[in-house]
């Protein structure tokens, strides 16, 4: 209810003394509408990076190049042999930062899986 209209319009009055026209808070509310409905600020998704989630078990095998029931060392093995080739730091011709991120993400979702 905190996020509701008729709430907005209640503290509307005492937001224009700081500044803000009706315009921008009808933007702020909408905003907050949005995050709130996509679920990623979420009290059960607090404090984890949104980027967490977006791979799952089986797209991390196929990106690491591996196969169900192979092991740790493997799956570190083809991380480290992947952030070698695209790392940042290693092309910085290239824009490579979300794929860099995406081979982490897929070896800490293998790791945590399946070997924890």
């Amino acid at each position: 209810y905190l996020f509701s209209l008729p709430f907005l319009f209640v503290i509307l009055s005492g937001l224009k003394i700081k500044g803000l026209s009706a315009l921008q808070v009808f933007q702020l509310w909408r905003l907050i509408q949005f995050l709130k409905n996509s679920g990623q600020f979420s009290r059960k998704n607090f404090g984890k990076s949104p980027a967490s989630t977006s791979v799952t078990t089986n797209e991390a095998y196929k990106l690491l190049g591996l196969t169900r029931g192979c092991s740790k060392d493997e799956v570190l093995q083809s991380a480290m042999k992947l952030q070698k080739k695209i790392h940042p730091d290693m092309n910085r011709e290239l824009r490579t930062e979300r794929l860099s991120q995406l081979v982490n993400e897929a070896r800490d979702k293998i790791l945590k899986n399946d070997f924890d």
